[in-house]
């Protein structure tokens, strides 16, 4: 046997079942008033055309009473018709009031159905919330096997990325030319190059006093 957790009422479930009853209390609440109505209306006019026939009988029979000379079958017809009169009229104010009470109650039942609109605003806006809410846990479910699965192809970037980290320490090496630029005074060496070249030209003429002191000799 599979138990089913019964999820606890929110405000908004509590706002949507309030707003959808009320609604449908106010609709049933019209409707059965009107059918109790126009019921009542229904009786009241069999009620009034029995006492039509039955006052037309009445009247039948005083006549024929009088025609008889029955004072007291006279009397007494006169007596029903005079009942029956004021049972019609009775009857008839009862009509119009119904009718008057029908009337009303449409009027009041389209006013309260047209002021219920905002009730129904509000159901709707609730339910479209309510909506919302029930859809972000299912679009969770459906990209958790997406996330899984970007995270093997996520896992293998760094291990690309590796070598590339590891060919970094030969930054330092292009970071010590600048170190390196101090150690070229060349231009100081070029002046040190032009006294060697002096000193030749100073042997060339310690070399001509030899010769001079050459032919000396034979003149002892």
């Amino acid at each position: 046997m599979s138990s089913k957790k019964k999820s606890l009422p929110t405000p908004l479930h509590l706002l949507q079942e309030l707003s959808g009853g009320l609604v449908a209390h106010l609709e049933n609440a019209c409707a059965k008033a009107m059918a109790e109505a126009e019921s009542i209306l229904a009786k009241l006019e069999k009620e009034r055309n029995k006492a039509q026939e039955k006052l037309h009988k009445n009247r039948i029979k005083m006549q024929e009473a009088a025609t008889a000379g029955k004072s007291k079958a006279q009397a007494k017809a006169r007596k029903s018709i005079a009942e029956l009169e004021d049972l019609l009229d009775a009857l008839m104010d009862r009509q119009t009031q119904t009718l008057q009470y029908i009337s009303d109650l449409k009027r009041d039942a389209q006013e309260s159905m047209n002021l219920a609109e905002g009730v129904n605003k509000v159901r709707e806006a609730v339910s479209s919330a309510l909506n919302m809410r029930n859809a972000k846990p299912a679009a969770t479910k459906a990209a958790a096997p997406k996330a899984a699965a970007a995270k093997p192809a996520a896992a293998a970037k760094p291990a690309a990325k590796a070598p590339a980290r590891r060919r970094a320490p030969a930054k330092p090496a292009a970071a010590a030319k600048p170190a390196a630029k101090p150690a070229a005074p060349k231009p100081a060496a070029k002046p040190a190059a032009k006294p060697a070249a002096r000193k030749p030209a100073a042997r060339k003429p310690a070399a001509a006093k030899p010769a001079a002191a050459a032919p000396a000799k034979p003149a002892s």
